[in-house]
């Protein structure tokens, strides 16, 4: 489970922040609207990269659906 807030959204690139398990540490991660392709800006400190990926998943979906919003919570089992 993560949080991600919006940090940047323009016609080239959106970016969010993302905090594993609730906490304050956070990493960034975006990607470049008209490629598709992932980029990690900031790893999280001490966090596995799975959660970078359940983020990633996130904005592609928003993405295909045209809206980003500004926080939400990403969960999965």
């Amino acid at each position: 489970m993560e949080y991600i807030e919006l940090e940047l959204l323009t016609d080239e690139k959106v970016s969010y922040r993302y905090y594993p398990n609730g906490k304050e540490a956070f990493g960034i991660v975006s990607l470049m609207r008209e490629t598709g392709k992932c980029v990690h800006d900031l790893p999280c400190p001490d966090a596995p990269s799975m959660f970078a990926r359940q983020a990633w998943s996130r904005i592609k979906k928003y993405q295909r659906e045209g809206e980003f919003p500004e926080r939400a919570l990403v969960a999965w089992y």
